[in-house]
């Protein structure tokens, strides 16, 4: 369970008050020397399982979240609005920020002024932050930049020293600077079916699952791909979507997709029936879900049907 912390992590000698919003999953990891700031209504959530290096700095009046088990490592720097997904590991040094400064809003000020005539106009204050997501699986190199407004997909790599400049398509591996492709970790393409058993299906069950090694260990007797309250699949364009299912926690629990609800009210494993939109990632909601890390659902198989 996330539990509400309201303090400061500055260096351990500190007497500072504590003046900020933090929201702390378990097992965390926090190294006395990272500093941790928020304003206004700013918040920054650690899922659980994390990490934070020496002299980190989390700094946002909007939100930060770092999904499970992943770790930021020395002298990260993360600011603005910033959504981290599972499982990602950042290199020493990594920068992201969903803001900038102003060089060209009025060109003949400094730039400092020009920071500030940004800040005080409200409709311009309101346009500065572009978040920045960074899917489940990816690997920072040493020194990468992130900038404002980018999606990175799920299981990118970026390698050390590369500013990326655009958005990634999931698992691609990248370096430079500007960043470009280097390969494709995998072939990552859409499909008609995904099997709970296949192992080559586990990168199309995109997000929301549990399956990391341990998980797909302690789950292997539940028969399917656990998931979590909003899960995503990567699956080719259809009429319908059939998913086999069973819920595994004792409350209802209702699906929602497209809009549309569908309640299952016992345990036993059923067949969904869906009218599928035109999108390959096909996101699913659980109506009654509050936290990230609980497990509602096992999913045995999907099909895509004409």
């Amino acid at each position: 369970m996330l539990s509400k912390l309201y303090k400061m992590i500055f260096p351990a000698s500190t007497t500072e008050q504590p003046n900020y919003n933090l929201v702390k999953g378990e097992d965390c990891i926090i190294d006395p020397s990272s500093i941790i700031t928020t304003a206004d209504k700013g918040e920054v959530i650690l899922n659980g399982n994390n990490y934070i290096g020496r002299n980190v700095e989390l700094g946002t009046t909007g939100k930060i979240e770092i999904g499970t088990n992943t770790s930021i490592q020395d002298r990260c720097i993360i600011l603005g609005d910033v959504e981290i997904g599972k499982f990602c590991t950042f290199a020493p040094n990594v920068y992201i920020s969903s803001g900038k400064h102003y060089y060209d809003h009025k060109p003949h000020l400094y730039i400092k002024d020009q920071d500030e005539l940004v800040a005080n106009d409200k409709t311009l204050a309101q346009a500065h932050s572009k978040k920045v997501t960074i899917g489940d699986d990816c690997w920072l190199g040493i020194n990468s930049v992130i900038v404002a407004g980018l999606t990175i997909g799920r299981g990118c790599v970026i390698g050390a020293n590369s500013v990326v400049t655009k958005d990634l398509e999931p698992f691609s591996v990248v370096g430079g600077a500007p960043a470009k492709l280097i390969k494709k970790r995998l072939a990552f393409e859409a499909k008609n079916s995904l099997k709970f058993d296949n192992e080559n299906d586990l990168p199309n069950f995109y997000n929301g699952f549990f399956i990391d090694q341990k998980s797909l260990n302690e789950n292997r007797s539940l028969d399917g791909i656990v998931a979590s309250g909003n899960f995503t699949f990567y699956l080719k364009p259809g009429k319908k979507i059939v998913i086999m299912l069973k819920k595994i926690v004792s409350n209802t629990v209702t699906i929602v997709y497209n809009g549309k609800e569908t309640k299952i009210e016992n345990n036993d494993l059923v067949t969904l029936t869906f009218d599928s939109d035109a999108n390959a990632y096909q996101h699913f909601l659980v109506k009654e879900a509050t936290e990230k890390n609980t497990k509602y659902l096992v999913i045995k198989s999907v099909e895509v049907v004409n």
